[in-house]
């Protein structure tokens, strides 16, 4: 269905088309499928002004503007609904729904400065030791989270018969968008992950961390009982995801690959991952003040 001059436009009902293709024949998660709604609702206005090829570039631009504009959604919003569109943009295109490639600019975002723990607290939080049960169950997915870089949801709903302590390898079975991928594990996790799952794991479930039902934890009381603990350790910003960040920065630092930390995140893009790479950069340019001859020599 072209977008015909003259004809009420259609580009609504293609959008829905596009979703559909997206969960039927992709498979996206219910996440995306969400984010794909959020950014119709969005544009929806804009889109629904479109009666001609020459009027979807004018449009979508000028959504940009609008949301840019009226100052109350941060630039960080807006770039995540013109992703969106602009994968829609894309199969248009593709489709032959449109002759010529539309894409949105990206607007100009403050530097991002990734908040990680300092090594004074992950030293106290790896010394941590649980007194309570549900306290062992949060120490044990922090430590998992720092040495593997894994998710939240990925850890949570991690099945026993996907660790594989023989060969430090954990399969992560229902990653973001239900994608696989397996990643290492020290020897410091598997002792803690063995000691674990032999003494406190529930017997009758299969999930690693589950409830002393056997159900699978909530996202909402782990990241309760992990606050509780960043009180007890002089850390009160620890979250998940934090503990993500910390593993991703410590991996550069010490001279990891880049396009293998992606693998290890499971990143669908490497421009995701680079958010890291500026940490190698600037310890470079640390040290090389330190040992410069010019700066050393004022």
């Amino acid at each position: 269905m072209p977008i015909d001059e003259g004809v009420p436009s259609p580009i609504l009902a293609l959008f829905e088309t596009f979703v559909q293709e997206r969960r039927y024949l992709q498979n996206v998660s219910s996440k995306t499928l969400d984010w794909y709604t959020c950014s119709r609702r969005a544009f929806q206005p804009y889109l629904a002004a479109v009666h001609s090829e020459a009027d979807l570039p004018v449009q979508v631009r000028k959504a940009v503007m609008d949301m840019a504009a009226s100052g109350k959604l941060a630039a960080t919003s807006i770039n995540d609904y013109a992703r969106c569109m602009n994968a829609f943009l894309r199969w248009l295109r593709t489709e032959k729904h449109v002759t010529t490639d539309v894409r949105i600019p990206k607007l100009k975002t403050p530097k991002k400065v990734l908040d990680v723990l300092s090594d004074e607290q992950v030293s106290r939080l790896i010394a941590y030791s649980p007194t309570k049960r549900i306290e062992r169950r949060i120490h044990a997915m922090a430590l998992l989270i720092l040495d593997t870089g894994m998710r939240v949801d990925e850890v949570l709903n991690l099945r026993k018969q996907d660790v594989d302590l023989d060969n430090l390898l954990i399969k992560v079975d229902k990653g973001k968008g239900d994608k696989q991928r397996i990643v290492p594990c020290s020897l410091a996790l598997r002792r803690s992950l063995y000691r674990y799952m032999k003494t406190y794991s529930h017997a009758h479930s299969d999930f690693v961390f589950s409830t002393t039902h056997g159900t699978r934890q909530t996202y909402r009381n782990a990241t309760r009982a992990l606050k509780s603990i960043g009180k007890k350790i002089d850390a009160p910003q620890i979250r998940f995801h934090l503990l993500r960040h910390t593993f991703a920065t410590a991996y550069i630092r010490s001279g990891g690959n880049v396009v293998l930390l992606r693998k290890v995140l499971g990143h669908s893009s490497i421009s995701t991952t680079m958010i890291y790479e500026h940490l190698q950069t600037e310890d470079l340019k640390s040290v090389h003040h330190q040992h410069s001859i010019l700066a050393l020599s004022c």
